[in-house]
């Protein structure tokens, strides 16, 4: 990574030290926290560290615990070693027993006591991804809860939110690490060593597009070379007034444009997570949910070369 000493020495230190904590990690869209928990998971399993990672996805926001499955269902195996006032908790949560929901505390109480259980063997991270903003409420009240108490224990936990969008641990009273925009110098540098081909008027205007935002600055190099509109670089990047998510947009909405109609129909099941989409068709099926097939979205500027003619995206 480029410009993010400060946030990498922080995360270094939760690894190393000797108590559990937990830390949010906020920031803009395509600011590079994922980045930063990809180095945070490879830091703990360096450190022989068992790390588990969660996603928000936006179509479980409203399914009480399902946030709270994620992280633990690979735990379960370990529930049987919990008394039975635990493990009946466990048990209602999950569907394993008849009851009434639990509030906050019992279960709260419960992750607590099943997670230092698991970390008594081997240190445990916790690692929520960007969309802690879609975790449903009762998770991101337990995830809170236990996070308050993490002192003393073997267990970490780190969680990335959204700047600008409202999510339960907003009042979670957990320890904040903003994740800013790159500096200017940093910016150039992750500029041309990504694309150290353009000429110095299209590196001037991607750098004063992107803003010091690592994923524009990927990003919108390809966009310039891939247009075809007939513009010139100055009006495709001269939006002014126009936040840089809503660029982003832009950006991949005519890379999506340019992509085959079998590809853009698995990126829309993805983007669906197959809820309401109903059984996948054609000679992929069900494995199109796994998103196979959508190497040529993936592939930096392999948007560029596939169409130009204009075609209602799919997603």
């Amino acid at each position: 990574m480029v410009g993010r000493e400060r946030e990498q020495s922080v995360l270094s230190e939760l690894v190393a030290a000797a108590g559990g904590q937990a830390l949010v990690l906020r920031g803009d869209a395509g600011v590079g926290k994922s980045a930063l928990l990809d180095h945070v998971d490879g830091l703990a399993a360096g450190e022989e560290h068992r790390v588990i990672r969660a996603a928000g996805v936006e179509a479980e926001s409203e399914l009480p615990f399902g946030g709270l499955h994620q992280f633990l269902y690979p735990l379960l195996s370990s529930i049987d070693r919990l008394d039975d006032g635990h493990r009946k908790v466990f048990d209602v949560v999950f569907g394993r027993g008849e009851g009434s929901p639990p509030s906050v505390m019992p279960l709260g109480i419960a992750v607590l006591e099943l997670s230092s259980l698991v970390a008594s063997q081997k240190p445990l991270l916790l690692v929520l991804d960007d969309g802690g903003q879609w975790f449903d409420t009762s998770s991101t009240e337990v995830c809170g809860f236990v996070g308050r108490r993490l002192t003393g224990s073997a267990v970490n936990l780190v969680v990335t939110l959204r700047s600008g969008l409202p999510s339960g641990f907003d009042t979670a009273a957990l320890p904040e690490l903003a994740v800013p925009t790159l500096s200017g110098a940093a910016s150039g540098q992750l500029l041309d060593r990504h694309h150290p081909e353009l000429d110095s008027r299209i590196r001037g205007l991607i750098l004063e597009a992107a803003q010091g935002n690592p994923l524009a600055l990927l990003e919108l190099p390809s966009y310039a070379r891939g247009n075809r509109t007939g513009h010139t670089p100055e009006a495709l990047f001269g939006y002014a007034g126009i936040p840089l998510p809503q660029r982003l947009q832009q950006v991949y909405g005519t890379r999506i444009k340019a992509l085959s109609d079998e590809v853009r129909a698995v990126l829309l099941h993805g983007a669906l997570d197959g809820v309401g989409a109903g059984a996948a068709t054609g000679p992929t099926g069900g494995a199109r949910y796994r998103m196979t097939g959508a190497h040529e979205a993936v592939r930096p500027g392999g948007w560029a070369a596939r169409r130009t003619s204009p075609v209602t995206p799919a997603c």
